[in-house]
């Protein structure tokens, strides 16, 4: 701590530690004060490296003051010093001074300034104040002595000695200046050494007034979150196992809330960290407002707060969380920011018993998870076969990283057929996982959790790579298929989408008309001006746009004249009851015709019969794929198709 401080004040430039070097003790001064054209002390001077060191250490020891000379010539003072120890009182043993030891109060001054002030109106007067201690002696000495001088010697003990000399010439020292100005001189003695010991006893008692209070605040750091004055992780542990104990010995319910707002990462993104700050300390305002005393509120970081209650029951603590849900429901204005703020929040609960506080916050995360997992502002109580998920999930995303450095992607292409010539004009790229011990994995298993964790955007820079590569390949053997990659919704989202496709066609060579993205539905609509302005710019760049799984909303038609898109992909689930005659037809045939009167390219996902061909091309349907043409498979298969020329 004293080096952190040390390289602390260094930095600032306003302290220096005198001599340098690490040292068990310091005894550094903080104040000097000097006449004009005097040397005064560095601020710093370490008291405890000079030939005092050993004497303040007895002091320690001894509980005993010290007054000692320090220095020679001009720089020459007096030290006084005493011990501090934690009690109020020197304790009486010296095992107990050494226990309960802190550390030094003290001051140096030069008593040869208060010597020639006494002695200014006294000018036949002169002082001679004396130390000697073994072969050492101190001598301080104000005022000239003249011949014919009385003097007289005072023993102040400790090796301290006081010899004044002057002229007496009457019987009554109060009738004779000079004998009356003895008498001051050794009052100012006495009444210097007097000061000084009250001095430091004063001292003593601030410095440990000073010590007890930084203490508690030291205390308050530890325990308490800097930004929010709420309780910290440390804190809230220890309430954890408090609250677990009483509930025990009472048969309560101890309930741990995990709060984690929603789409924090955007406001310090857009407004600011000191705008998200500020925003943290209003809703740990309101969070508390909403809450019992008796409760306990903590923040762990970021914008995950903790909230401990003993409120009985599951319906308790549902309307707890409710309660802490309402509260963050009118907007918030915060400083820096004119406008106002909307804030939502997912809270998991965790509740019962658990073997150690962390498990409590642990289990109450992940129920929180599968809050956001749940659309968000809302609540979920946590259940064992939660656990179980985050091992597997856990398990699988080690995987996923492995497999992103073992090279263990790869690509297979299922065939898009002309509805017209029966003749293949495209291929979708369709990504697999080639597991070292499951075999090969289908996307449905390990997509989701590269999306989660968002492995996703480089695994998917890696498929538009790959995908853009082989149709070069293909282009440049006099077979010009339209590609088509899949866009994930993270993908969609993040900043650099745009400039990946163009290095990828940069780097692939593959004409951008021949590249088709594809996006969901779902994701389209999510943020639909987000979506136009983002399929404006990839558009812009030459490649056609697909809107994936059109139709499993609805929401999407109202949209589609503006959404800047080329081809529509209708879902596998209308396709596959096409033939049914019942309103799964006139589902698809409204899809078709809407098509047509839009001018945009109809392609029918998902189809594995040859009567649900036939209905498609009856209806005018443009392009389609399914198992009734191929599954996904090895670029050498669409090679070697590509070469007989054969229809489908």
């Amino acid at each position: 701590m004293i080096r952190q401080i040390e390289h602390t004040l260094l930095a600032r430039g306003s302290f220096r530690v005198e001599p340098a070097g690490s040292r068990p003790y310091y005894c550094l001064s903080r104040v000097t004060v000097s006449r004009p054209g005097s040397a005064p002390r560095p601020v710093g001077l370490d008291y405890c490296d000079t030939e005092l060191g050993s004497l303040f250490t007895k002091a320690r020891d001894s509980g005993q003051g010290v007054y000692l000379p320090l220095g020679n010539g001009d720089t020459q003072e007096l030290v006084v010093g005493t011990a501090i120890y934690k009690s109020d009182s020197v304790p009486p043993t010296e095992a107990g001074r050494l226990s309960e030891f802190i550390g030094w109060t003290g001051l140096g001054l030069n008593p040869h300034v208060l010597l020639t002030t006494v002695l200014a109106s006294h000018p036949r007067m002169s002082i001679v104040f004396q130390f000697r201690d073994g072969g050492v002696a101190t001598t301080f000495r104000a005022g000239a002595t003249r011949t014919g001088a009385t003097s007289r010697t005072v023993n102040l003990h400790n090796g301290w000695t006081v010899k004044t000399y002057g002229f007496v010439n009457s019987s009554s020292i109060y009738l004779n200046g000079n004998a009356l100005a003895l008498l001051l001189i050794g009052l100012a003695l006495s009444l210097l050494i007097g000061f000084t010991l009250y001095t430091l006893g004063t001292g003593r008692s601030k410095a440990l007034a000073l010590v007890m209070e930084r203490t508690a605040d030291l205390e308050k750091m530890s325990l308490h979150d800097p930004l929010t004055g709420l309780a910290n992780r440390v804190l809230l542990l220890d309430r954890i196992g408090q609250i677990a104990a009483h509930s025990k010995r009472n048969h309560t319910s101890l309930t741990v809330f995990f709060i984690d707002l929603d789409n924090f990462k955007d406001i310090n993104d857009t407004l600011g960290h000191g705008v998200g700050d500020r925003l943290l300390v209003e809703v740990g305002r309101r969070l508390t407002n909403s809450l019992r005393e008796s409760d306990t509120i903590g923040r762990l970081g970021g914008d995950e707060f903790i909230v401990l209650s003993e409120e009985g029951g599951e319906a308790g603590s549902t309307a707890l969380a409710e309660r802490m849900l309402e509260s963050m429901r009118a907007p918030f204005v915060v400083s820096g920011y004119d406008g106002e703020l909307n804030i939502s929040a997912s809270i998991g609960i965790s509740q019962g018993v658990r073997d150690k506080p962390e498990d409590f916050i642990r289990d109450a995360d992940i129920a929180m998870y599968q809050a956001k997992h749940s659309g968000k502002n809302c609540t979920v109580a946590f259940l064992p076969s939660m656990q179980e998920d985050v091992v597997t999930k856990r398990a699988l995303q080690v995987d996923l990283e492995r497999a992103i450095g073992n090279n263990e992607f790869f690509l297979v292409y299922q065939p898009i057929i002309s509805m017209s010539s029966g003749r293949m004009t495209g291929v979708e790229a369709l990504l697999r996982w080639e597991h070292p011990e499951r075999g090969v994995v289908m996307p449905d298993e390990f997509i989701p959790e590269l999306e989660t964790s968002g492995l996703i955007i480089p695994v998917g820079l890696w498929v538009l790579r790959e995908a853009c590569c082989q149709g070069s390949l293909w282009a440049g053997s006099g077979n010009s298929l339209h590609m088509s990659v899949n866009l994930s919704v993270r993908q969609l989202e993040y900043s650099g989408i745009i400039d990946d496709v163009r290095m990828v066609l940069a780097f692939s060579g593959l004409s951008p008309e021949l590249l088709t993205l594809e996006i969901t539905e779902t994701a389209l609509m999510l943020d639909v001006p987000s979506s136009i302005k983002k399929l404006t710019l990839l558009r812009g760049l030459g490649v056609r746009v697909a809107i994936d799984d059109f139709g499993t909303g609805y929401s999407s038609i109202a949209y589609l004249q503006k959404l800047p898109v080329d081809v529509v992909k209708i879902d596998r689930s209308f396709i596959a009851n096409v033939t049914d005659g019942d309103g799964a037809g006139a589902v698809v045939l409204t899809f078709l015709q809407l098509g047509k009167d839009l001018n945009l390219i109809t392609l029918a996902e998902g189809v594995e019969t040859g009567a649900q061909r036939a209905k498609l091309v009856e209806e005018g349907a443009d392009l389609a794929q399914g198992f009734f043409f191929s599954e996904g498979v090895h670029p050498d298969v669409i090679s070697k198709h590509l070469e007989t020329g054969a229809a489908w």
